[in-house]
């Protein structure tokens, strides 16, 4: 294997968390105009889940549309990603997300959730970038999995 081999990559799409927060955003809206009177408890926690739904849009919009792809390099002693260095002794797993365009997870050691510095896609060559990111798996005994996982938005 190549040690040294980069890897454009990107945050994954959020575009199904961002029409789903803007279908929440509309529903609460409507929501509170229609009880305009009425400032009880329903009201304020409508405008609470306003504002968290609206943070979740901004945050995703902003890594879906406007961040910029990144590099992922590989070596002999971790993985870089975008400048944050991972060792291979504190990989609990890598996360293999098999859909239209696989999502790529690194989950740290004591951690439930992926973090989302560590959830990419390859941005091209997404078959030899897995297939090379397998093989530095293996060579380091990091566990693959295929499959759904969880991840921070």
């Amino acid at each position: 294997m190549n040690n040294n081999r980069m890897f454009n990559v990107s945050a994954p799409s959020g575009i199904k968390l961002m029409v789903s927060m803007l279908l929440l955003i509309v529903t609460l809206l409507v929501n509170i105009m229609l009880e305009q009177e009425e400032r009880d408890f329903f009201y304020y926690a409508c405008i609470v889940w306003i504002v968290f739904c609206s943070t979740v849009f901004i945050i995703s919009f902003y890594r879906t549309c406007l961040m910029k792809p990144g590099v992922m390099k590989m070596h002999q002693d971790g993985i870089m990603i975008n400048g944050k260095v991972m060792n291979a002794d504190s990989v609990a797993c890598l996360l293999i997300n098999q859909d239209r365009k696989p999502v790529i997870g690194i989950k740290p050691k004591g951690r439930k959730i992926v973090p989302l510095k560590l959830c990419f896609q390859f941005v091209e060559d997404q078959t030899e970038g897995i297939k090379q990111l397998e093989i530095w798996a293996h060579e380091r005994r990091v566990k693959v999995s295929k499959g759904f996982f969880m991840r921070w938005l």
